[in-house]
């Protein structure tokens, strides 16, 4: 069992060396909102103060503390950052294959599951970026781990471990809470449910529960001290202020996009393993489940189109919209056909995990079923919040492959081959999507700065979403930063079209400078963006930086 732990681990390790070859040199700038918490990693190392910007609503201190550290070792920088960010994807794979084993999972369905993890797009993109999924998923699956050791003379050390790590989670994002609530009911489901009385201690149950009643009272403490006695970002605030949108929401609304979005996303990054379910005994009701669900999904898509786009995708790099550049929508979208061959695959994937976990629940183990209880209580605490994006869906990933390594598969190699293949063409295609990302945004950041050596001021430059928010935004010296200070950045706080403009389409009102190339989706082929600027006034013959001579047509 140890050799394949270190075999597990080497694949691991091996896998993102072969990402970093491959996405060799990563781009110093940051991926969507990293920008936010590089600059509280950078204030800490000024002023020794742990302060977030008002646009933000996650406010990781754990992450903060941890980019602190490993900045004093290996730098600030966006690069820098992201490789920390890689270094802990590592441990979430190398703790996440343990904890399937400990749970009770085969080895080769625990190395498939852990597969299914590393090799999802939304945490193969997010894994080279300072965002907060992967440091959150690290330290989830790490209190599970500790919950899952939690066993003989040691066990109050280890659920004592697996408390204090779930606070971490809670100190990275709020929704850490669900690993206190899923193991303390976990034990009330194996532990104090016990029908014999000899085994049925109450003092031994409370000190066992103690651990978690403790850590529930400390995330509730920082809570209170983040969001009552600090300033809260003006971000957060404006975001609680129209909570009561949730009540005005009709149901099937919440049906297409808070229940069946999230289980066809699940069905669809889980389908290596999750299909195979059909060359079990189940295979009828995968098959019928599989049908329904694909129709339901239909059904409510024609009711109304206008929801997050079934199954969603918005975490895979190669499409246009991660990197939110004026001019095109900012939203997911299928192009042509594709959405129905890829929710089939799903409606058959989500159908393949409800019947491996009818299978499995009566025989789960504590472990397992404190992964389960957790994942179920985010998945029910996002649907009123509106969380529907698959940045949000990864939180279950780990749940739903762990349902799956546990669920019984025939031990034929040709099933094993089958589920390993489809993985690695999952993570391939992650790798071909998050390379197309970092080689477009290399485009964008030469460009920004090939502009500002002609002499064009930065604040006259749109360079997306990420750039403005690292360049433009309006940090305070002393306390926190209102909205009012802030007012006026393109893409972050304002709509208003800059003098130029890196767009993913041509707007109206301006010219086109140049269009500027980029790989497409899995790093093959190309697309475009533009270099835009606003027309000039009538009369004013003045040219734009690089603009194509008369006469001659743009490349």
């Amino acid at each position: 069992m140890r050799r394949a732990g270190w075999a597990a681990a080497a694949a691991v390790v091996g896998w993102y060396v072969f990402a970093l070859a491959i996405l060799r040199p990563l781009t110093d700038a940051p991926v969507v909102d990293s920008w936010l918490y590089a600059f509280s990693v950078r204030r800490f190392l000024r002023t020794g103060e742990i302060r977030f910007a008002g646009f933000t609503q996650a406010m990781p201190i754990a992450q903060v503390i941890y980019g602190v550290g490993w900045s004093h070792a290996f730098g600030a920088n966006s690069v820098s950052l992201e490789i920390s960010v890689v270094t802990l994807a590592v441990l979430c794979g190398v703790m996440f294959h343990a904890l399937a084993i400990r749970c009770g999972a085969s080895r080769w369905q625990a190395l498939a599951a852990t597969g299914l993890l590393i090799c999802n797009p939304c945490f193969t993109f997010l894994s080279f970026s300072f965002m907060t999924e992967i440091p959150f998923l690290t330290a989830l699956i790490a209190a599970h781990l500790a919950f899952a050791k939690a066993g003989g003379r040691r066990e109050h050390l280890w659920l004592w471990i697996a408390a204090a790590l779930a606070v971490i989670a809670f100190m990275i994002r709020p929704f850490g809470a669900m690993a206190i609530a899923g193991c303390a009911g976990a034990m009330l489901l194996h532990d104090a449910g016990l029908p014999r009385a000899n085994r049925w201690d109450r003092v031994q149950w409370i000190r066992m529960t103690a651990p978690f009643v403790v850590a529930l009272a400390v995330c509730a403490w920082l809570w209170i001290w983040l969001t009552v006695l600090s300033p809260k970002p003006w971000d957060l605030q404006l975001n609680e202020n129209n909570f009561a949108y949730i009540f005005r929401v009709p149901l099937a609304s919440y049906l297409r996009a808070g229940v069946l979005g999230p289980a066809l996303y699940l069905g669809m990054v889980l389908s290596p393993l999750a299909i195979l379910q059909l060359t079990t005994p189940r295979w009828r009701r995968v098959a019928i489940g599989g049908a329904g669900i694909f129709a339901a999904a239909l059904i409510l898509m024609w009711m109304d189109n206008r929801l997050p786009v079934t199954p969603e995708c918005s975490c895979f790099g190669g499409w246009r919209n991660v990197l939110i550049l004026r001019g095109g929508s900012s939203r997911f979208s299928w192009d042509g056909d594709w959405q129905y061959a890829f929710l089939t695959l799903a409606s058959f994937g989500a159908a393949g995990l409800i019947a491996a976990f009818a299978g499995i629940f009566r025989t789960l183990s504590r472990a397992a079923t404190a992964i389960v209880i957790a994942a179920l209580i985010y998945w029910a605490a996002t649907i009123p919040l509106w969380f529907f994006n698959d940045r949000y869906y990864l939180v279950m990933v780990p749940a739903g492959a762990i349902v799956l390594a546990l669920a019984p598969l025939p031990r034929s190699r040709m099933v094993r081959a089958a589920g390993f293949a489809m993985t690695l063409a999952m993570g391939l295609m992650s790798l071909g999507g998050t390379y197309a990302y970092q080689r477009g945004m290399a485009v964008i950041l030469a460009t920004r700065n090939q502009l500002e050596r002609q002499g064009v001021p930065r604040s006259a430059i749109d360079a997306g979403y990420a750039l403005n928010g690292e360049d433009l935004y309006r940090y305070p010296k002393h306390g926190i930063e209102t909205m009012k200070l802030e007012a006026g950045i393109p893409m972050i706080t304002s709509q208003k079209v800059d003098e130029y403009t890196i767009a993913s389409e041509p707007i109206a009102g301006t010219e086109v400078v140049r269009r500027l190339k980029w790989p497409g989706p899995f790093g093959l082929g190309h697309r475009y963006f533009f270099l835009v600027k606003q027309r000039a006034a009538a009369g004013n013959g003045s040219n734009p930086p690089n603009a194509a001579p008369a006469g001659r047509g743009r490349n």
